[in-house]
């Protein structure tokens, strides 16, 4: 059976301003209606789906979130979601856990702290992937922030640089060898460093938008780059054309499996100008994380 991971982008809105987001925030959501015709598809055409409830803040929507899960866990392997932590609570938690869906958390800054209810958050370590963002401009406070952290337990922390939209000079390099030395220093097995060019999980994996079309992805790193605006459009248009599959009211599954051209995605990715990849710089990156030097 195909392996299939399907990134459903539940909406286009967020409740929280990360500095180091650069993406377009729209007044868009999917439907329960639009989701019923999500739903007939999967249930149509049998597949080893993972669905991860994607997109600018999923827990907007919680209740849709509910209501899908409800529908398609007897079809659906896996389940996974992408938040921040604003909307976390006890009854969203307890209802992740109990359906066994994994929740990557994203944490960026030492102000959340004021906030976070990392003890609370901490009891559900089991489903908690705990992505800990590396913003260059905050990067000083990473360490008390991380340190913070290792209170909990947590039993899978990702450590997460900004790539694409904040720009890292020589100062931040130095900052993080620092941050990676200070990691490394407590010898845990639990650290997963983010790598740039680590696009491919699945070898089939698709982006569902709002407009219910499906647009083929390497972990939506592809498709963010429609959404950031300090791409051009020619470029966002060349994405748009050459891995839009079609929309799903029109798929089965053999259309979604031949029209999937890992190649061609391929060459789309490595084509972005450097001015906008910063590929020297995220090259640095992934050196300093995977090596410390």
């Amino acid at each position: 059976m195909h392996k299939i991971l399907i990134e459903l982008i539940l909406t286009n809105s967020c409740n929280k301003r990360c500095e180091y987001c650069d993406l377009d925030f729209k007044n868009k959501a999917l439907s329960k209606d639009e989701l019923d015709i999500i739903i007939k598809f999967l249930s149509e055409n049998k597949a080893d789906y993972i669905i991860n409830f994607f997109g600018w803040e999923p827990l907007l929507y919680y209740n849709n979130i509910k209501y899908f899960l409800e529908k398609t866990k007897n079809i659906v392997s896996i389940f996974t979601i992408w938040t921040n932590w604003v909307l976390l609570d006890k009854e969203k938690l307890d209802f992740f856990k109990i359906n066994n869906v994994e929740i990557s958390l994203s944490i960026d800054n030492i102000s959340v702290l004021n906030d976070l209810n990392l003890e609370q958050i901490s009891n559900y370590k089991e489903i908690i992937n705990l992505n800990f963002i590396i913003d260059p401009d905050y990067i000083k406070n990473s360490k008390v922030l991380f340190k913070e952290i290792l209170k909990y337990d947590f039993q899978k922390i990702n450590i997460m640089p900004v790539f694409t939209t904040k720009n890292w000079d020589n100062n931040s390099f130095l900052e993080l060898k620092k941050l990676k030395k200070y990691i490394d220093s407590f010898c845990l097995n639990n650290i997963n460093y983010f790598s740039y060019y680590n696009w491919i999980s699945i070898d089939k994996q698709f982006i569902l938008d709002t407009d219910l079309n499906l647009y083929a992805d390497l972990d939506s790193l592809l498709w963010l780059q429609k959404q950031y605006k300090i791409v051009p459009n020619k470029f966002k248009e060349t994405i748009h054309e050459h891995t839009k599959i079609w929309n799903v009211k029109d798929l089965n599954l053999l259309d979604l499996i031949n029209n999937y051209n890992i190649e061609k995605i391929l060459k789309i990715a490595l084509s972005v100008p450097k001015e906008i990849w910063k590929l020297k710089q995220n090259t640095i990156i992934d050196k300093i994380l995977k090596d410390g030097t």
